[in-house]
């Protein structure tokens, strides 16, 4: 706990920056336009993160992940940005954006796509009036990093690219074969009709959200985010993204056989916990385990070397 005489005195060093900060018109825009973002956006940007760690997605941590490296390496070169001064056409511009993307947020509370779209353009109008178009010449990586960071369903955006341009249930078809290959493996009497890996006993139906589709996008971001820590070239980062994608796969065989198994030969209960939230985070861990030991076996990657970043 903060002792009361320290409370005290944050509170009256904030009274006292405050109105010269405030005196400059910029800085009351720019904090008109973080106060409204923040108090619409993050309350919504917290519990949608929230909802998928419940439901078993790791795509929240890749999530924070990549909004702690943005914000790291900018306040790394935060003496470098002091120095950046925009033109008064730019920081115009960027003012109009704060005030464009503050009226129309109560009007984007109805989807989160929305919403996150109008914090986006709150934060170009701060960037913008604050630091000017050479932080966007400067600084692709981190803002490629906050973007990534911004909306929490980013993540879905290469499954609708994906089922846009393939026929329908490709994926799950893919999957569904490959299970009956696991199962047929270990000896067990499996059959597939469509999306349907069928055994004596029970039978399951492989979905969207189990086709391991999400788990390779997901190792593809991480093994990108791996490549961007450690300053790592292209053929490097294209080696361990496929080696990412194959072991995502793998693990998911695994998963959907195991869940085949649970249906035809357990109970409901085990089915149901390897199904839902908890089932898939022990999956994420081992196969992130896998990965992290693959990669160290394969000398792809030396994690003891001190990242560049810092």
């Amino acid at each position: 706990m903060i002792p009361l005489n320290s409370y005290k005195k944050y509170v009256y060093t904030i009274k006292k920056i405050l109105p010269i900060y405030l005196a400059k018109n910029h800085n009351r825009i720019v904090l008109c336009g973080l106060a409204i973002g923040l108090y619409y956006y993050l309350s919504f940007w917290l519990k949608t993160l929230t909802q998928f760690l419940i439901g078993g997605s790791t795509f929240p941590l890749l999530t924070v992940t990549t909004a702690y490296l943005a914000l790291q390496e900018l306040w790394q070169q935060k003496n470098q940005l002091a120095k950046l001064n925009p033109a008064i056409v730019q920081r115009r511009l960027g003012h109009s954006l704060i005030l464009f993307g503050v009226g129309l947020f109560p009007y984007s509370l109805n989807k989160g796509w929305s919403q996150a779209l109008v914090w986006l353009v709150i934060l170009v109008g701060i960037v913008l009036s604050t630091w000017g178009l050479k932080f966007f010449k400067r600084y692709k990586r981190q803002i490629f990093l906050m973007i990534l960071s911004i909306y929490p369903g980013i993540y879905s955006l290469p499954g609708y690219i994906w089922r846009a341009f393939t026929p329908e249930r490709t994926m799950d078809r893919i999957q569904a074969w490959s299970v009956n290959l696991a199962l047929h493996t270990i000896g067990y009497p499996s059959s597939i009709d469509e999306t349907w890996v069928k055994l004596p006993t029970g039978s399951v139906d492989i979905g969207w959200g189990c086709n391991g589709f999400d788990l390779m996008v997901l190792m593809l971001v991480t093994s990108l985010l791996i490549g961007m820590v450690y300053r790592l070239k292209g053929f490097q980062i294209l080696t361990i993204s496929f080696l990412g994608c194959i072991l995502a796969f793998t693990f998911n065989t695994a998963r959907i056989a195991l869940l085949a198994i649970s249906v035809a030969y357990w109970d409901v209960k085990a089915f149901d916990f390897w199904h839902d939230g908890w089932g898939g985070q022990i999956f994420s861990a081992v196969m992130f385990t896998a990965f992290y030991y693959l990669l160290v076996q394969l000398r792809l990657l030396d994690f003891e070397r001190k990242s560049k970043l810092h």
